[in-house]
């Protein structure tokens, strides 16, 4: 039986994801609070970083369903 935390590591794009999300999210949202400017590149890259976690925990899941048991 595969932990949570194994899941995690086997999988690199959520890695991904998440340091895009984590990154250009913040900087978005700071650049946004601080100049009151929108960054359309944080912006891409953050929902990219999105994209990219929201698949791969649909992925997951989709797996998971579809194994007879």
């Amino acid at each position: 039986m595969d932990s949570k935390l194994s899941w995690f590591m086997k999988n690199p794009a959520i890695y991904l994801g998440t340091i895009l999300l984590l990154t250009f999210g913040i900087k978005l949202s700071l650049g946004y609070m601080r100049e009151r400017e929108f960054y359309i590149l944080d912006l891409m890259c953050s929902t990219i970083g999105l994209i990219t976690v929201v698949v791969s925990i649909t992925k997951k899941v989709s797996n998971k369903t579809s194994k007879p048991t």
